[in-house]
């Protein structure tokens, strides 16, 4: 397992060991990998992580950047989009299991005054087996506002030159966001603060309930730190 990953992959075992008669689908294993988000610890071993990363950059603009595979399958990493800094020290995870955290930290550029700004894209599936990209982003400005967007689309589709019209999306947003797409699902937040932790969910249509994307929406609420903006 990679340094940057967290939790032990749900797979089909344990698929059937908490639902021996049913059969396992896609979406099943979603649903099982949504109730093991907590489990063993995997969600603070991230936040740890993360924040571990932040010591270690020291002060500055920065986004603790945590994402979890809610998908039923392996979500890959297909490539990222920076406005404005880069990512630090650890990378992107390439590969998220399903029910496994991610965690990264984006930090700003140092040669001049701005703040966090980019994108990070995974590939994965839907239910009938259709290749999707997700689309986490997240801004946190010099001046203003944190933002938050996502979307989901056809794989490939952030291989085209999309980015003033995301970055102008993003820029419009509030502090999360949520995707419903080609049977898909995806949800993000950003807490306040010069240096907040983003959360992604990326997961199927249909699994998420209502309930549940509100807490989604209220996980990084109060993480916010207030770092100088140098």
């Amino acid at each position: 397992m990679a340094g940057n990953v967290f939790g032990n992959p749900v797979t089909d075992d344990i698929v059937r060991l908490i639902y021996p008669d049913k059969d396992v689908t896609p979406e099943l294993r979603a649903e099982v990998a949504i109730q093991y988000m907590n489990a063993d610890g995997r969600d603070v071993n991230c936040k740890e992580f993360v924040y571990n990363l932040k010591e270690r950059y020291g002060n500055g603009i920065s986004a603790l950047c945590m994402i979890f595979n809610a998908t039923g399958d392996n979500l890959t990493y297909v490539g990222y989009y920076d406005c404005h800094g880069h990512i630090y020290e650890s990378p992107y995870p390439s590969l998220i299991q399903n029910g496994q955290w991610g965690g990264f930290l984006h930090v700003h550029p140092t040669a001049w005054t701005a703040g966090s700004e980019s994108a990070v894209m995974y590939r994965g599936n839907n239910s009938a087996g259709d290749d999707r990209d997700w689309m986490l982003s997240w801004g946190i400005p010099f001046i203003g506002d944190n933002h938050a967007y996502t979307e989901i689309r056809e794989a490939k589709h952030y291989e085209e030159d999309n980015w003033n019209y995301i970055k102008d999306l993003l820029e419009s947003k509030s502090t999360s966001a949520t995707d419903t797409w080609g049977g898909c699902y995806s949800s993000v937040t950003i807490g306040q603060g010069t240096s907040p932790e983003f959360v992604g969910i990326m997961s199927l249509d249909g699994v998420v309930t209502d309930s549940l994307a509100a807490t989604f929406k209220t996980l990084a609420a109060d993480s916010a730190t207030q770092d100088k903006k140098e």
